[in-house]
């Protein structure tokens, strides 16, 4: 009698059991193609030059004070997710072929940037979230709005007031990559622009390591999560994100190198948030809040 119980129990949860993994599955969406300079870029040589060899020894310094309090808070998530199961592009050397063009590249945006540019790519500078952020705090309110700029012109709805649920859940997120993408940091440690190519004029005092770019693997994590709530905005997500990408290099502070590894960094760390449970728990809360909340309120 028992294992006739047992039998209809496994038979009854069975097909819900096929049903979340396939669910699952359809989250594990692939990485498009890199284009424009992104693609052009990755057919120069990242090996070392002995032409100019001696530049090669040029790393951010490791601060461990600062290292400590970077990954102090850890994931919400990807508890069980390593640094290491993240595959990221090879890096640059820099004396490579690669980071000559991408240096290149660089000064031709640095002559090409209007004033309207550096404006633009200045306010993208202070978009982030400070996660020891409180809610008695002076700049809450702020950097909770931060985490709705990817995505800010597909409706009045789309701020965290009106999507509470949504913004709790991408602030869990931030947690989960901010661990990540400084652990990377200080793995690689890659130098700033300027400090292989003294002509670069970089317009903001940045004070870490360059690879890969936080705000770019920030932006293309928050727009590969809101895809799959609006699929029918994918492309304001995108754009949006490529925007904030490059904008880090029109102000000469990061390489396209940078910008492309957090892209594919942020498409293998959102496939990886659904995977786990916690996080698709939390997301069908807010999936029922877009589809209560995800629409204009016309008064007549």
């Amino acid at each position: 009698m028992k294992k006739s119980i047992l039998y209809i129990f496994i038979l009854l949860i069975s097909p819900l059991f096929l049903f979340a993994q396939k669910s699952k599955d359809k989250m594990q969406r692939e990485l498009t193609p890199a284009r424009g300079h992104y693609e052009q870029l990755q057919k120069f040589s990242t090996k070392p030059s002995t032409i100019n060899a001696e530049v090669d020894q040029l790393t951010f310094p490791y601060d461990p004070i600062v290292g400590e309090r970077r990954l102090s808070i850890k994931p919400s998530y990807l508890q069980n997710v390593k640094t290491d199961d993240f595959n990221l592009p090879e890096m640059p050397t820099n004396s490579s072929e690669q980071t000559r063009m991408e240096l290149n590249y660089l000064l031709g945006l640095q002559k090409q940037r209007t004033p309207e540019d550096v404006r633009s790519s200045l306010f993208m500078a202070n978009v982030y979230y400070n996660l020891r952020v409180k809610p008695t705090d002076s700049t809450y309110v702020r950097f909770r709005r931060n985490l709705f700029f990817i995505g800010r012109s597909i409706g009045t709805w789309f701020h965290p007031d009106s999507l509470p649920k949504t913004a709790n859940l991408i602030a869990s997120v931030w947690q989960d990559a901010n661990y990540f993408i400084w652990t990377l940091k200080f793995k690689y440690a890659r130098v700033r622009p300027v400090k292989i190519d003294p002509s670069i004029k970089n317009l903001e005092v940045t004070d870490w390591a360059a690879y890969p770019s936080g705000h770019a693997a920030n932006s293309y994590i928050n727009a590969y999560i809101y895809q799959e709530l609006a699929p029918e905005f994918t492309d304001f997500f995108i754009k949006d994100a490529y925007d904030m990408a490059h904008s880090r290099e029109i102000i000469g502070v990061h390489f396209p190198s940078d910008s492309e590894s957090s892209r594919i960094f942020a498409r293998q760390f959102v496939n990886k948030l659904f995977q786990n449970e916690k996080f698709l728990k939390e997301f069908e809360e807010v999936k029922k809040e877009w589809a209560e909340k995800a629409k204009e309120k016309f008064e007549r």
